[in-house]
């Protein structure tokens, strides 16, 4: 059991801060060392920014950083975003959960944005992120933003915004190919080239895996292809990719079986898995007016899915189900911006989004055998959103600037056959200062104020999925058509640092009403929750010549209205230390400790959670352009659990379960550059 004591890490996250301070005042460093310079970001305020200048918890992995962590899936690289928690990324090629500053889903709902390429990434039923659609080679940035991001992109961005930037270089490729433990197998490469003015590149990847666990194989192909050109003052991105991914499901353990095998699978699962099929793609245009700096972008998402999941009503007996969707998704957005004054000293940025997402799904019974039986329900529908913004950026001094923006936004679930005639409305607005503390602009002190929202899910509102009472053969739904979305009010202030070191220490706090959560009274979804989410979060980093440290501390109390004891799954205390050094004959060396503490699994806060402990390294070589790299994880084999919840069993007694943290393993691999 991890229990991590306040006064030693606030002691060694005071000490590092410091260290990095002195750092930006001593002399300064040889010109060898690399310093870490204002940079342009666009996520934050959907449009470039000096990062600097955000009011906001602003987060940069560049590609050269990501090749030394030991991360081969998207969803790995998530997992070193500083203040963002990542569960179920490795091995059995589940969908990750993710979760920040407390907002927690469960695998059920997302409190966080994905973009790639500035295009949402979502399932039209769930809200949830599949984070392997984007082959890994492809990937040369990722941006994040902690906290409320709904002022720019509306529904779902409660917790944080993470955008991926993909590889637009005009020519070559890169080949990544690795084998691990468990039988995972891995190869990812991306290529492009020119001709004329026409850029064009492709990109793929294949993964497979046994599974660390019992009944968790997996097999996952995705492809990706671009075209980019220029027309008559019009630029233009032409995008498609498409992908196949089959996977077994192991589903939970009791706590008892846990410390009996932490690899086994429950028997009642032994039939879950799911198939998936997805196809999109997208056309961006821009025009070079550089005045107003128009863009539209169009895209087209198509799914069909068929799973076989089974839920525990009580513990030893589930209720299995087969689904079969169909999803298709078309969206839209238009965007600008304009600046006023010599020096763009006020920004203006507007725009509009709209989307109709259409569900199409039936259940099936299934047989003690597996078999799938005849259909017991169905739903069919869409949801239309639309979405209008604008925000400004005022420059009032050199070193003063003030930012505000309002979006405004409407979710239709009307075709629907249990929804009211009413949508669901919300206002989400922002207001954040900046102030630099020097004239270098070094050191920066910021806050804002801002309100975002989450729509529940078609899921959540109407999902057609039976359950069986016990009394007869009559069923029910979970389901809720009048539900409503809930809203988080957010208050954050923070100071950060550039230079020779990179950190900042944010302080925040979120009051969040109408919270959608399963009412066991009712044995549904329903609006029965308020919660305040309070914290801190610091991170730094720096480089002392072939020496790169970071840390990573977040403090998150989250409770709900008058209990005072912290949600369920929700770690009150996580902790990262890592490091990479770079060696003689072109080695280098990154390893990671990751300890978090404070969690339960219950919300009475009886069942504290065996929390999340890890070690991790990767030691890379370069071979000229070319580079060989091994990748241990969990290296003192640590038995920990991820995430949980609690059954009631016939006698009246509490049942833990728990999804098991990964075990130990190894991965070695080769990435060709050519």
């Amino acid at each position: 059991m991890v229990r991590l004591r306040s006064g030693v890490v606030a002691t060694a996250v005071v000490l590092f801060i410091a260290a990095a301070a002195s750092a930006q005042t001593s002399t300064p460093p040889p010109d060898h060392t690399p310093r870490f310079d204002t940079e342009v970001v666009v996520t934050p305020e959907r449009g470039e920014t000096s990062r600097s200048s955000v009011p906001a918890a602003t987060v940069v992995l560049e590609r050269e950083a990501l090749a030394l962590r030991p991360a081969a899936y998207p969803s790995e690289m998530m997992a070193f975003l500083p203040g963002v928690r990542i569960a179920r990324s490795r091995f059995d090629a589940g969908r990750p959960v993710v979760s920040t500053r407390g907002f927690f889903g469960g695998g059920e709902a997302e409190y966080i944005v994905l973009l790639v390429d500035g295009l949402p990434v979502a399932d039209a039923e769930s809200g949830l992120v599949d984070w392997g659609t984007v082959p890994t080679s492809s990937i040369r940035r990722i941006e994040a933003v902690r906290g409320p991001g709904a002022s720019f992109y509306g529904d779902s961005a409660v917790g944080g915004v993470v955008q991926i930037f993909t590889d637009r270089s005009a020519r070559g490729g890169q080949l990544n190919a690795s084998r691990g433990t468990f039988g995972t197998l891995t190869a990812d490469g991306t290529w492009g080239g020119q001709a004329g003015s026409l850029l064009y590149g492709v990109s793929g990847a294949a993964r497979g895996t046994g599974g660390a666990y019992d009944h968790s194989a997996a097999r996952h192909y995705t492809g990706a292809g671009r075209l980019e050109g220029e027309a008559g003052g019009l630029s233009w991105r032409w995008t498609a990719d498409g992908g196949w991914r089959r996977r077994d499901d192991p589903g939970s353990l009791s706590r008892d079986a846990f410390r009996r095998d932490p690899y086994a699978s429950d028997p009642v699962f032994r039939f879950d898995e799911v198939e998936r099929r997805d196809l999109s793609t997208a056309l961006t245009l821009r025009h070079q007016s550089p005045a107003w700096l128009p863009q539209a972008r169009i895209s087209f998402a198509a799914r069909d899915e068929d799973l076989m999941r089974t839920i525990l009503l009580v513990p030893g007996l589930g209720d299995r189900r087969a689904r079969a969707l169909g999803t298709a998704a078309v969206r839209a957005s238009l965007d600008g911006e304009h600046g006023f004054g010599s020096a763009r000293a006020v920004v203006l940025r507007f725009g509009a989004d709209a989307s109709r997402e259409r569900l199409d799904t039936t259940y099936r019974s299934v047989s003690p055998s597996g078999a799938v039986q005849g259909v017991n329900s169905g739903v069919d529908g869409h949801r239309v959103r639309a979405g209008l913004f604008t925000a400004s950026a005022w420059d009032l001094t050199g070193r003063l600037r003030l930012a505000a923006g309002v979006r405004w936004d409407t979710v239709d679930d009307g075709s629907f056959p249990a929804a009211g005639p009413d949508a669901s409305r919300a206002w989400s607005p922002r207001a954040g200062v900046t102030l630099q503390l020097n004239d270098a602009r070094t050191l920066s002190l910021f806050a804002q104020v801002a309100r975002a929202f989450k729509a529940p899910t078609l899921d959540q509102r109407f999902d057609p999925r039976p359950y069986p009472d016990f009394r007869g053969g009559m069923t029910f739904t979970i389901s809720n058509a009048r539900l409503v979305p809930q809203h988080a009010t957010n208050v954050e202030a923070g100071l950060s640092g550039s230079g020779a070191a990179r950190w900042s220490i944010v302080a925040y706090r979120a009051d969040v009403d109408n919270e959608i959560d399963f009412d066991v009274r009712t044995f549904s979804y329903a609006n029965i929750g308020e919660s305040r989410h309070t914290g801190v979060e610091v991170d730094a980093e720096a480089r002392w010549g072939p020496l790169a440290p970071s840390v990573s501390y977040a403090l998150a109390r989250v409770t709900t209205a008058g209990s005072g004891r912290q949600l369920k799954n929700i770690p009150r205390h996580r902790l990262r230390l890592a490091a990479s050094a770079a060696l003689p004959w072109a080695l280098s060396v990154y390893g990671s400790v990751d300890r978090a503490g404070g969690a339960f699994l219950d919300d009475e806060n009886r069942l504290r959670m065996r929390a999340p402990k890890s070690i991790d390294l990767r030691i890379r070589r370069a071979i000229g352009r070319h580079a060989a790299f091994v990748d241990l994880f969990n290296v003192a084999g640590e038995r920990y659990e991820e995430y949980g919840f609690t059954l009631t069993d016939f006698a009246g007694r509490t049942v833990p379960y728990v999804y098991p943290g990964p075990p130990r393993a190894a991965r070695a691999g080769v990435t060709i550059a050519f």
